[in-house]
């Protein structure tokens, strides 16, 4: 079952990234869809800050490909796959390095990947006149 909501601005993509992150246990995967500069990176730096990290290092990693945040609990790292595409997962080695203690947000992401747990969400976030709607399904069942 998909779950909607209208986000009327930046900081309220961020509330939903932080509610979610309350829902993703460790070992969970996000895998987030959507336009250029539609809030994939707001909504992970919002992930980030739910689950104690810093959200002022988050940032996109379309160029760098990945980062890696410190979290109290484990690690997040956040991908992009916009310039390696979905299968260049596979060529980073990540299932070797993601533990199942740590959390994964992946941006332009495939449906395949080295995940470290069967915890997969989507969240596709679309442009709307003013602001963006957010839609997601798999494991986080519930809406804030």
């Amino acid at each position: 079952m998909a779950h909607e909501l209208y986000l009327a601005s930046e900081e309220a993509t961020e509330k939903l990234g932080a509610y979610l992150s309350e829902l993703t246990p460790p070992g969970g995967t996000w895998l987030l869809c959507g336009e250029l500069g539609v809030g994939k990176t707001t909504w992970t730096r919002g992930f980030v800050a739910g689950l104690g990290g810093e959200p002022r290092q988050v940032s996109s990693p379309t160029f760098s490909v990945l980062h890696r945040y410190e979290a109290p609990n484990g690690l997040i790292y956040h991908l992009d796959l916009f310039r390696i595409g979905p299968s260049g997962i596979w060529e980073l080695g990540l299932e070797d390095t993601i533990t199942e203690m740590d959390w994964l947000v992946v941006e332009w992401a495939g449906g395949e990947g080295p995940w470290a747990s069967d915890w997969v969400s989507t969240l596709e976030l679309l442009p709307v006149s003013v602001g963006r709607k957010a839609i997601w399904c798999g494991s986080a069942i519930t809406e804030p």
